[in-house]
């Protein structure tokens, strides 16, 4: 009930009442005014565990939680300046391990040696109102992950992702003012995303693993969740004082830290250890998730083997190359490869070989194709490629030259030496045709060509001339 006190209708307390109220009120019961606290009982002594203790102004407000001190000391104000105030209420406080409970208050302004003072009476009001709060904190963090699993969908890869995250974490858990997801790189925890800290300064910040406060409380097993109300125990140039910590596995390997602090000492308290496990595992799902997402989209423009584009993705890019070709009259080669003798090397020294001697190819070709060509995988030894401002006498000089490179840097398997060597075919845009269909066709049948030169044993390769050797 709001109310406001009359001076002169104040009950007045002698120093005889305070005998009765430390004697016989086991309620925790307390007097004070707004620059000194005059009484504290037995039962406030012994629900707070500071017997024996001088207790100050400044150590009562130090039990108050913090987030609910500022309230505190305005109702306070209210009430002994003759304003009007609530006299009963709901208060947060903390035990001496930062474990935080509410009690119910009461409060009446009472008058000793002529002052206003407030009596304040407490009652243990805990369990349903920190099942109440955790409970709102729990649907604000899970509608946060809800936001996360959006991002999952809509997030513009995993950078994006990663700050989504931070996001909803520093939103969500009480008290947390910044914060950062660190990931492993090599011995080095390197920010991937933060809030609340200086983006070119964090940018610099390379932390080596055993320096960093989780594993300075844990260890190398890295395997919980910390709470450090106290960050000048551990890290004494620490501009911050709370932390929450958790190790992020993914795969079952440990892929990083995610942590939250603030510039308040005490500011987190086990419910918040239970969201932060809460929200370490939506994340340790949302970056799987995100991985397997990206995974399968990999997989879905590139071949697995060799890492270049697979048969779909090349068919879908050549379209929009023909498009553009013809909107602004331009040619280009296509060009059909494929390796030799594929089948011997896998009869003879098993499909790892012939796996390598494909990857060998891919590799090397990093040499003949410029940032503007398209090379792919488009059959089980046939690729397929894509050459721009290029006439075909300086493209089949160039893949000579790439020929005449693996000839000279076979592949070892098993002790035995692998030469890649491949037969290709070349067609040209408007002149050859238009559709892949039809340029295919035509590289196709000139590749075919070629290979039955190979098969016949004739050795182009050593027909070079020095001067038109290419090295890769």
């Amino acid at each position: 009930m709001a109310i406001a006190y009359d001076l002169k209708d104040a009950i007045q307390i002698n120093d005889a009442d305070f005998d009765v109220l430390e004697r016989l009120v086991e309620t925790p019961t307390i007097m004070l005014n707004m620059h000194k606290l005059l009484f504290v009982n037995a039962g406030f002594r012994q629900h707070f565990d500071c017997e024996g203790q001088m207790l100050s102004l400044k150590c009562l407000l130090s039990i108050i939680h913090t987030d609910y001190l500022s309230h505190f000391e305005t109702m306070l104000d209210c009430a002994l300046s003759g304003k009007t105030y609530v006299d009963h209420g709901e208060l947060c406080v903390k035990t001496k391990n930062s474990k935080a409970f509410w009690m119910t208050y009461t409060l009446r302004v009472v008058t000793y040696n002529g002052l206003p003072h407030a009596l304040i009476q407490l009652y243990e009001n805990n369990e349903k109102k920190r099942t109440d709060t955790y409970k709102e904190r729990l649907i604000k963090l899970s509608e946060s992950i809800l936001e996360v699993t959006h991002s999952i969908v809509n997030a513009d890869g995993i950078n994006e992702l990663y700050r989504v995250i931070m996001q909803c974490a520093v939103n969500a858990i009480s008290n947390a003012s910044h914060g950062s997801i660190m990931k492993l790189e090599g011995d080095f925890l390197i920010p991937v995303a933060h809030i609340g800290f200086e983006t070119n300064a964090i940018r610099r910040v390379k932390i080596p693993l055993k320096t960093h406060i989780l594993y300075k409380v844990v260890g190398e097993k890295l395997d919980q969740i910390i709470k450090v109300n106290d960050l000048k125990t551990i890290e004494t140039d620490s501009v911050m004082h709370s932390a929450l910590s958790a190790p992020i596995y993914i795969k079952g390997k440990f892929f990083g830290v995610v942590t939250v602090e603030s510039k308040r000492m005490d500011s987190f308290d086990d419910d918040d250890v239970n969201l932060m496990a809460f929200f370490r595992n939506n994340l340790e799902i949302a970056i799987t998730n995100q991985y397997l997402n990206e995974e399968k989209s990999f997989l879905s423009r590139f071949d697995s083997l060799t890492s270049l584009y697979n048969r779909n993705y090349f068919d879908e890019v050549y379209e929009l190359i023909k498009e553009r070709a013809q909107r602004y009259h331009e040619n280009f080669n296509l060009v059909v490869f494929d390796l030799n003798d594929l089948k011997g090397t896998n009869d003879a020294y098993g499909h790892m070989a012939g796996d390598l001697l494909l990857k060998h190819f891919a590799t090397t070709c990093k040499n003949l194709i410029r940032k503007s060509d398209v090379l792919a995988r488009y059959g089980g030894d046939e690729f397929v490629g894509l050459f721009f401002n290029c006439s075909q006498g300086k493209l089949r000089k160039k893949i000579d030259g790439h020929l005449k490179y693996l000839n000279e840097n076979p592949i070892f398997y098993k002790n035995k030496t692998i030469i890649c060597s491949y037969s290709y075919g070349i067609a040209q845009f408007n002149e050859d045709g238009t559709t892949l269909g039809e340029l295919f066709k035509v590289a196709d049948d000139r590749m075919y060509e070629n290979k039955m030169r190979y098969k016949l044993g004739f050795d182009f390769i050593e027909m070079f001339e020095p001067s038109r050797r290419n090295t890769f």
